[in-house]
């Protein structure tokens, strides 16, 4: 069977329940949840319909199927999706094509809004995920007597709906509205309720409360790890720790990809194998010769000056990689992440290795270094064990070749509060490389640990032309702008973390 939504593989082993999965071929549906997958069900074109006309029970798990999907389109599907745009703008990918929406976005001198961004698609996506949650969560409760299980149903909506508010908060402004449409019938343009924008807290917040709602109803471990990252962004460190405390180390929630289909394909492995982006090695600052360093490029292992880190030359076997000789652009050498590599890799949206790098911030919040180095060395300890979960497919390949199981030596307390917060925030650069974190961590060393933007973000000449800019999120798209009363595009500050 041909599966649209896909969602780890080995879920029941490893003792958490996935969304269920529904394929949908031409005008043929089957249902893994909610009728006899032996039979065939004849279905009107779901483009074709309004949405009132899918208001039944057996249409229910369809509709949360749905919501899921246009989740997985925004952060992780088919091109420049959420945890691209986040990676491009922060030193973990550098462009490599000649298209200037993603010059733009590398540089970090976002185009105006009415010209486009690369974020502008994901954030519709994602927006369209939130209503369908919505509106989905209320079908249920219309037909919850007809449904076997309305409370997973009610989870996952909620859950999904909480991963949303999370993701804009890490990549966008912080003032992003959240309009509404009624949560049953046909959808009239006539009857949208339009949000006033959100700040970054508030977002997590909103998040922090749906979450609370799906862990209330079944104990959802990926609800409980999107809560402990919702409450990191609001700097509530000892919550955050508590909130993913029962989270074992081995627990991956993975979004799945498949080559079945284009809106299945991994969106950044795409991109990657068609030489768009490469993975950032010491990207901004200047080399001894006084120009821009080179992010594509092996020549220095390390680099004073660099504000990004080395996550190539690291030759860290959370970060494999190969060559990919020249990117689109000739000119530039990329690079292939061996996580991902190929349009069937699968993405670990929230993991047990996460947890415990809450927990380790927690401690180094509360001022105990020693607890926040046995954290990160137990995750070290168990490398080998862990990255086959986080990442499936993963092909350990390295220039210089190795041997045997991968291997992290155990770190040593650096003595000083700044090498304790460096170290955090390595260790989190690396086990979570390409997984949508990156740029709201950065953001949180500006926003909560008062580092300027020039020491976190790539500054100064930009290895192919001009300078870095000073945007550290995306803006809002401009039909938002055009449509949406309450929204004042000057509130939305891409410059301000």
């Amino acid at each position: 069977m041909t599966t649209i939504l896909m969602i780890n593989k080995t879920t029941k082993r490893r003792g958490f329940r996935p969304l269920r999965g529904v394929s949908l071929v031409g005008a043929l549906a089957f249902s893994l949840a909610s009728c006899d997958t032996d039979k065939v069900v004849k279905v009107e074109d779901p483009a074709q319909l309004q949405p009132g006309a899918t208001a039944n029970a057996a249409t229910v798990p369809f509709l949360v199927n749905g919501a899921f999907r246009q989740f997985v389109g925004g952060y992780s599907g088919l091109g420049d999706d959420a945890f691209v745009s986040m990676g491009v703008l922060t030193d973990e990918f550098y462009w490599g094509d000649s298209f200037t929406t993603r010059f733009a976005a590398d540089r970090r001198t976002l185009q105006p809004t009415s010209s486009g961004n690369i974020s502008d698609t994901p954030f519709s996506r994602l927006m369209q995920s939130r209503m369908l949650a919505r509106r989905a969560y209320a079908a249920v409760g219309q037909f919850e007597s007809d449904l076997d299980d309305p409370t997973d149903f009610r989870s996952e909506l909620r859950t999904i709906e909480g991963y949303v508010y999370v993701t804009l908060s890490e990549g966008w402004c912080g003032a992003v509205p959240f309009s509404s449409v009624p949560d049953a019938g046909d959808i009239d343009p006539k009857a949208i309720e339009y949000g006033d924008p959100l700040s970054t807290n508030a977002m997590n917040q909103q998040a922090v409360t749906l979450f609370n709602e799906a862990i209330s109803l079944d104990g959802r471990r990926l609800a409980m790890v999107g809560k402990g990252r919702a409450l990191l962004n609001q700097g509530q460190y000892a919550a955050a720790a508590a909130a993913v405390a029962s989270v074992p180390t081995t627990y991956v929630f993975l979004i799945e990809h498949s080559t079945n289909t284009s809106t299945e394909n991994n969106g950044i492995a795409s991109l990657f194998d068609n030489g768009r982006y490469g993975i950032s090695n010491l990207e901004g600052g200047l080399n001894s010769a006084g120009n821009a360093l080179r992010p594509d490029n092996n020549a220095s292992v390390t680099n004073a000056a660099a504000e990004g880190l080395n996550f190539r030359t690291a030759n860290d076997p959370r970060l494999p990689y190969v060559a990919n000789g020249g990117c689109f652009t000739g000119s530039i050498q990329c690079w292939i992440n061996n996580n991902m590599p190929d349009i069937s890799s699968d993405l670990p949206l929230a993991s047990g290795v996460e947890a415990r790098l809450i927990e380790a911030e927690a401690a180094l919040q509360a001022g105990d270094a020693a607890t926040m180095i046995t954290k990160l060395n137990g995750l070290r300890a168990q490398v080998a064990a862990l990255l086959p979960l986080m990442w499936p497919s993963q092909k350990q390949v390295f220039p210089v070749p190795t041997s045997g199981a991968p291997v992290l030596p155990a770190l040593t307390d650096p003595g000083t509060a700044a090498g304790r917060r460096d170290l955090l925030f390595r260790e989190r650069a690396f086990w979570l490389y390409s997984t949508g974190h990156r740029l709201g961590d950065m953001r949180r060393l500006i926003r909560q640990y008062s580092l300027p933007q020039t020491s976190v973000f790539p500054t100064g000449p930009y290895f192919r032309g001009g300078s870095f800019g000073t945007d550290v999120n995306y803006p809002v798209p401009f039909n938002e702008d055009v449509n949406n009363p309450k929204f004042h595009p000057e509130a939305c500050v891409t410059t301000q973390a």
